[in-house]
């Protein structure tokens, strides 16, 4: 269980730091400025949700293997 959380856990952050890196739009009614902030504080907001589940996944694989 602790393995396929981790792997979720990597994929999930790696998905959304691409999405943010590729996916994001160029065109906007957003000024340059605020259209850099809002790219940054979603590729901030994915990394810590994702490490915080590859985190819990490592805390969890190494106490079931001590």
């Amino acid at each position: 269980m602790a393995w396929i959380t981790l792997i979720l856990g990597v994929l999930l952050m790696a998905i959304g730091i691409g999405g943010q890196i590729f996916g994001t739009r160029k065109s906007s009614t957003l000024a340059p400025a605020d259209r850099h902030i809002r790219k940054w504080i979603f590729t901030v907001g994915s990394l810590v949700v994702g490490l915080w589940v590859v985190a819990f996944s490592a805390a969890r694989f190494l106490h079931h293997h001590h």
